[in-house]
């Protein structure tokens, strides 16, 4: 059995270094590597453009390939307001050892936005819009849009964690017809604890029940380590959770992933 684990980021790091105040929102794993990227801007002044990518093949005992890519742009508009996208697509299979058949283990994808409006020096009023879909959970699409504050709550240099808290109107629907909607409470919590000045690691979590069920909830969860190699290039582990406690029948509640790469900052 062999496997293979190919990956490629392309960063395109923002302007000059300023107080990193607007670290509260920024994807994680993107704003990690914006602030070991440097302080020149190379192509485009102003934005944070990430692209990442990475695929596993192994045959032997078992036949799989999984593929993750993702992308994210951050966009700083004057000292008051920045604008965050992001995009992520998996895809997996296993093959039956049995009927030959390839049976899928990943398809999903999603899409989201972040508008944030800082009014005050550690504190902002954000708007959001995020759309999914998970083949594997059965999940047609899921609408995800909100409102809310955030809050950075403490500080050292790049070690920091902050707090977020809003409300959704989330509409899920699924393969069999099935349909869950409503208004969902939004409580996220995300932060980076810098080890040295190679390791970091970097986590985010929320959690959002529904305000007429709680027992209707999702949480989302993802802690990464980050290791600079040499230069710009550095290696990233990062675990993810997506847990949905009313899942489409015939399908788990909870999806737990590790996902392994190789990044480089241009």
């Amino acid at each position: 059995m062999f496997s293979i684990m190919v990956a490629l980021v392309f960063c395109i790091a923002d302007a000059p270094a300023k107080d990193d105040k607007l670290a509260t929102q920024i994807d994680d794993s993107v704003k990690a590597s914006r602030e070991e990227s440097g302080s020149e801007a190379y192509l485009f002044p102003g934005w944070l453009i990430d692209f990442s990518a990475g695929y596993s093949l192994s045959r032997g005992n078992s036949d799989t390939s999984d593929f993750l890519a993702r992308a994210a742009v951050i966009k700083k508009f004057e000292e008051t307001w920045e604008l965050i996208a992001k995009g992520e697509y998996a895809w997996g299979e296993v093959k039956d050892q049995d009927s030959g058949e390839y049976d899928k283990t990943a398809d999903r994808g999603l899409l989201k936005g972040q508008a944030n409006l800082f009014v005050i020096e550690s504190g902002f009023l954000y708007g959001r819009s995020e759309v999914s879909y998970d083949k594997i959970k059965k999940l047609d699409r899921r609408l995800d849009n909100g409102i809310g504050v955030g809050y950075e709550l403490y500080r050292d240099g790049k070690t920091y964690t902050a707090l977020e808290a809003g409300t959704a109107y989330i509409d899920s629907k699924y393969e069999d017809d099935q349909r869950e909607h409503g208004i969902y409470l939004r409580l996220a919590q995300n932060g980076a604890l810098v080890i040295n000045e190679r390791v970091t690691i970097v986590e985010s979590v929320e959690y959002k029940p529904k305000f007429d069920d709680f027992d209707s909830y999702l949480i989302n969860g993802e802690v990464s380590l980050r290791v600079g190699l040499f230069s710009q290039l550095y290696f990233m582990l990062s675990v993810t959770d997506r847990y949905d406690n009313t899942p489409a029948a015939g399908t788990k509640r909870n999806d737990l992933s590790v996902i392994s790469s190789l990044g480089v900052s241009i």
